[in-house]
């Protein structure tokens, strides 16, 4: 009776391993695809493009879906407290998004820092110190975190330093609103505005071909671009309404963790047979396989769209949650499971640091040639190691001052 109790109470890192793997392939995408192609010997450096990884930028739903579900299993363990009730919802809602702020906006600050100080020589070599100050003053929006609400320096230098931020500023935003939601009206959100949300903007989004990448202002149904535009192939137009491309493909992400929530809270209610884990096993094998060669050297065999990938982390991030395969269970071995949960604590600070690394890896390489040309290997793998590094260290340093629990 013991074991199984224990058993029940043991952690489930599952999760944690895809976090880990999508955070390190995003590494991968950005320098042998994002950065390599600014290095064509016009700043100096020449490095070979790659399509390993490329996959992974198509993979991000991974963090939006866990960061719905954990959001909403977070708010499901207060509401059982009679006192936290009687709060207003403003007012529960803005001391969620202040715990996420303490845990990431302060991260998100130093890899700007990061970036101004390795990644502005890199592209931009003529700036003087006038353009840094220029450059760092008008770009006040993007350091407290509004940089997925359009809110950004309008030369888009800033962008270049770490670009890759738009996606942490947009998971800040979102989680506040759709907070503010669930404690408002609960079933209003989880039952119709989660589901609605997630098939309209999902449809909108496959129905104007667009991807993660490619976060320009925009309008439903009508791709516009703006000058205060976020990437992509945009050139100049007004932006007469809508929300940022990159802010929906986030806000589909969080609408699918609410409902995987109530999902996978369902089944938990019902005894599984031996059958039906044996054939969730199979499932969760054969999809996990899928999208694993996907991030690591898409398209496949299969030749896999982006929306079919969508399907696939649904189904992988939803069999990890609900823990009742086999492959999960393997996940969670006594032997790596501790090491899973601690890069999945990671994760997050790996994604919001690797960018500028990456460069700053190039600059310590040294400007070369064609005829020396730099292969993908060598600046991915010293880039991950560093960033690593660096994650475990900011971490370190966060738990000891900022998430330090009085």
């Amino acid at each position: 009776m013991t074991e199984t109790i224990r058993a029940t109470k043991k952690k489930n890192v599952a999760i944690e391993f895809w976090r880990a793997f999508t955070a390190v392939a995003i590494i991968g995408f950005h320098v042998g695809w994002i950065i390599a192609r600014s290095c064509n010997g016009s700043l100096g450096y020449w490095m070979q493009t790659s399509n390993w990884f490329f996959g992974s930028s198509e993979t991000l739903m991974i963090f939006t879906l866990t960061a719905g579900y954990f959001m909403m299993a977070h708010h499901k363990k207060l509401s059982n407290r009679p006192e936290y009730n009687e709060r207003s919802a403003t007012s529960r809602a803005w001391e969620y998004t202040w715990s996420r702020i303490r845990g990431l906006l302060p991260v998100l600050i130093l890899g700007y820092l990061i970036g101004v100080v390795v990644s502005t020589a890199f592209y931009y070599p003529e700036y003087g110190f006038q353009d840094y100050c220029v450059m760092i003053l008008n770009s006040v929006w993007e350091f407290l975190g509004f940089h997925a609400a359009g809110l950004r320096n309008t030369t888009g230098n800033f962008f270049n330093t770490n670009g890759v931020l738009w996606f942490i500023s947009a998971m800040i935003i979102g989680g506040y609103f759709l907070y503010w939601g669930l404690c408002k009206n609960e079933d209003l959100t989880a039952g119709f505005i989660a589901p609605f949300g997630f098939i309209f903007f999902a449809g909108w989004w496959c129905f104007t071909g667009t991807r993660a990448a490619q976060t320009a202002w925009s309008t439903f149904g009508l791709q516009t671009a703006s000058t205060n535009g976020m990437g992509g192939s945009a050139t100049d137009a007004t932006a007469t309404l809508g929300f940022n491309n990159g802010f929906i493909f986030v806000m589909i992400g969080m609408f699918g963790g609410i409902i995987l929530y109530q999902l996978i809270s369902l089944a938990k209610k019902h005894e599984l047979k031996a059958g039906t884990r044996l054939f969730l096993t199979v499932i969760n094998v054969f999809f996990s396989v899928l999208l694993a060669w996907y991030i690591i050297y898409q398209p496949t065999y299969f030749n896999l769209q982006r929306w079919t990938v969508g399907f696939m982390q649904i189904l992988v991030v939803g069999l990890s949650l609900y823990n009742q395969d086999g492959l999960t269970s393997l996940l969670n071995n006594d032997l790596t499971s501790k090491l899973f949960e601690t890069l999945g604590g990671i994760s997050l600070y790996i994604y919001m640091l690797h960018y500028p690394v990456a460069i700053g890896v190039l600059r310590v390489l040294g400007k070369n040639t064609e005829q020396t040309i730099y292969s993908f290997w060598k600046v991915f793998i010293p880039t991950v190691i560093v960033t690593i590094a660096l994650s475990f260290v900011t971490k370190a340093v966060m738990e000891k001052t900022i998430l330090k629990k009085k």
